[in-house]
């Protein structure tokens, strides 16, 4: 449950509730939730294309649609023309489908009619592979087979029937038909999920790899999905069937501590207990999903909000890898988190990923991206670093350094942020509960179609400014997340101030709106201290964390394994800077005093960059000597803290997004 508050007697428009849960407002009537007898959710996903994103957020999708995401088909034949999902002989396993789970958000987002076209190709044949028994997609070919027609025979033909790339079709689908309504998609849904349902039994979700064992939770979402929007009740035994095939996450995220897992699977295991919450009821599965990310943070947790995984999970150590797809899916599952529970705790951790982790791991252009990334990370070369798995350019960014999967997988991340920055509430209200410049057209009150926009330079800056734009009044609630990083938040109403909020809950304003309308929230940011691997201290503002800014030298070199040219070639990236700085113990102890916040006054298109960053910290540190560098990477850090008779040196911060090498834990000094 999500707490309210209001403090003040300005609060004219204001009400107080001591909580928020599912019976507080009833349903939502303008926008499709969860149908009995699944529990209500506690927000409503908007259809795809309802919010629009501006400022430096529509550069990172403009620059994905002009570059990778746009051109992947035309220069990686993985997803070319050949490909599988399209009719051809060329992969028929999860890439394509990877593709399209963020192509598709992007062109309805940027109403890209190119983008919209390409995406169009694989829907259509997607949808026309559909056979009389609900089964779709690639087919194992009949000729390659053995005259007995065992399955060992032809073990590569028999994995097209996967489970687990239709999992992500589906998907694919679903922010389809949000998009644009095609009625195309219930039928074909209903009759594949008949197909599992009898299907399942005999041939479980690991029958062709263990994939989809892992990740049946992506299949139950959309099977939950559909039963709101045709309440055949045949969809709650297939749910039932998926969580019993699926990998136990509930019982595994309710253990004291994680084992030895692959990254990704948890990336998109932790919303799984969750998810069957909804049909369950039982606190249990919510709270395993709770339970399990605070002990992942705890035995695995890294600075930028995600666990390490190279590709198994790998402890706290700020030199192990993180890859790429999970930084996604972790973010997928936040949103659906959130969307589910209300707990904004989610909301927070949303933000801290796709503001720290995603920008640092993908070239600023878009024409490249790192399969694993380091918090402390001093150098991008091809040395064998500390990872579990070890694939060919693991550190380099490039096209498809380390693996493709993240070529194909990593677009999904900010068109889906994006179609999640606002949100209906059960009260026929909208809610903006993680923060970045936009717009959205939605459905409000007795179905009044309003716009509003979100106007800020968060997560730069401290003020959020909501204005609504349209002429007709409407009578609304509008739900906003006041961070727990602030003490207090104020609200201002067209320029007067409204009420003060508490840190960690979520104010609701209730008004009559009318034309230009505006309400301001101000989150006061500070320098925050927060402790990780060795008792290293992080350097934290508002939603961003923060770390050491290195000369870049980006140097092109040869692919062993392809021959991508430029703007999509591969990359080392070195500095000659020194990089083994702890921050003295002084100004970890009294940061109000000790670090100084330096902003620009203008934000650049794109911001996430060593020399467009809009703000800096400047703080006292030392030069470590005894801290190396070892096999090409930063030796182990030093258990805090360290004594050290260097000399005091002034070092720069800046936000760990904007940086390609980095150090982020630091060691204390003293």
């Amino acid at each position: 449950m999500q707490k309210f508050y209001r403090v003040g007697i300005l609060g004219i428009v204001t009400l107080v509730f001591a909580c928020f849960s599912e019976e507080t407002y009833g349903a939502n009537t303008n926008y499709t939730g969860n149908r009995e007898p699944l529990v209500q959710e506690s927000y409503i996903k908007l259809p795809l294309g309802s919010i629009e994103a501006q400022g430096w957020l529509h550069e990172q999708l403009r620059l994905s649609a002009e570059n990778m995401t746009g051109e992947l088909d035309e220069i990686w034949d993985d997803v070319g023309p050949n490909n599988g999902w399209l009719g051809g002989t060329g992969d028929t396993w999860e890439r394509g489908p990877y593709w399209l789970d963020g192509l598709v958000p992007l062109a309805y987002t940027l109403n890209d009619k190119q983008l919209i076209e390409k995406a169009q190709q694989w829907i259509e044949w997607t949808l026309q592979s559909q056979d009389e028994s609900g089964f779709f997609g690639p087919r194992p070919d009949s000729s390659k087979m053995g005259d007995d027609k065992k399955k060992s025979i032809n073990r590569r033909e028999e994995v097209k029937k996967d489970w687990w790339p239709r999992m992500i079709m589906l998907k694919v689908l679903r922010q389809y038909y949000e998009a644009t309504g095609d009625e195309r998609v219930i039928g074909f849904m209903t009759n594949y999920f008949r197909y599992q349902l009898e299907h399942l039994p005999e041939e479980p979700l690991d029958n062709w790899t263990h994939w989809a064992k892992s990740r049946g939770g992506e299949n139950m979402m959309v099977v939950y999905w559909l039963y709101n929007r045709t309440g055949d009740e045949f969809l709650l035994d297939l749910a039932n069937l998926l969580y019993e095939q699926t990998r136990d996450w509930t019982g595994r995220l309710s253990a004291d501590a994680p084992g030895i897992w692959h990254g990704v699977n948890t990336g998109m295991g932790v919303k799984q207990p969750a998810v069957y919450y909804q049909q369950s009821g039982d606190e249990e599965h919510k709270h395993a999903s709770k339970h399990g990310i605070e002990k992942l943070m705890q035995h695995h947790g890294q600075i930028e909000g995600l666990w390490s995984g190279d590709e198994l999970l790998h402890g706290t150590d700020p030199v192990h890898g993180t890859e790429l797809c999970t930084v996604v899916e972790y973010a997928f599952s936040l949103e659906t988190l959130v969307k589910i529970t209300g707990d904004m705790d989610y909301a927070e951790r949303l933000e801290r990923v796709m503001y720290n982790a995603l920008p640092a791991q993908v070239e600023s252009d878009f024409t490249g991206r790192q399969y694993y990334q380091m918090p402390n990370q001093i150098s991008v070369t091809t040395y064998s670093q500390n990872f579990t798995t070890r694939h060919w350019g693991t550190n380099l960014f490039g096209f498809e350094t380390g693996y493709g999967c993240c070529t194909a997988n990593y677009h999904q991340g900010w068109p889906k942020f994006t179609s999640h920055l606002w949100m209906a509430t059960p009260d026929n209200g909208l809610a903006a509960l993680v923060y970045a410049p936009s717009e959205v057209t939605a459905k409000v009150g007795d179905g009044v179609e309003v716009q509003m926009s979100q106007e800020t330079r968060y997560p730069f800056g401290e003020d959020v400014t909501f204005r609504y734009t349209t002429r007709k009044k409407a009578e609304f609630p509008l739900h906003l997340r006041i961070p727990a990083w602030v003490d207090t938040a104020t609200v201002f109403v067209n320029g007067d101030e409204h009420a003060i909020y508490e840190g960690g809950t979520v104010a609701r304003i209730m008004r009559k709106w009318k034309k230009d309308d505006e309400v301001r929230l101000h989150l006061p940011m500070k320098v925050r201290i927060s402790r990780w691997h060795e008792r290293s201290a992080g350097v934290e503002y508002g939603p961003l964390v923060f770390a050491l800014k290195l000369t870049e030298n980006w140097t092109e070199i040869e692919d062993e394994r392809h021959d991508f040219e430029k703007p999509y070639a591969t990359y080392q990236i070195t500095t000659d800077d020194p990089w083994n700085y702890g921050i003295l113990r002084e100004a970890i102890r009294n940061p109000a005093d000790a670090f100084a916040v330096e902003k620009s006054e203008e934000i650049a298109a794109q911001p996430w960059t060593v020399d467009t960053t809009p703000i800096r910290i400047r703080v006292k540190g030392k030069r470590i000597p005894d801290w190396k560098t070892y096999n090409g990477i930063a030796g182990p850090l030093p258990w805090s803290a360290v004594r050290c008779t260097e000399p005091e040196e002034t070092i720069t911060l800046i936000p760990y997004g904007a940086t390609k090498l980095r150090i982020s834990e630091f060691p204390i000094v003293r």
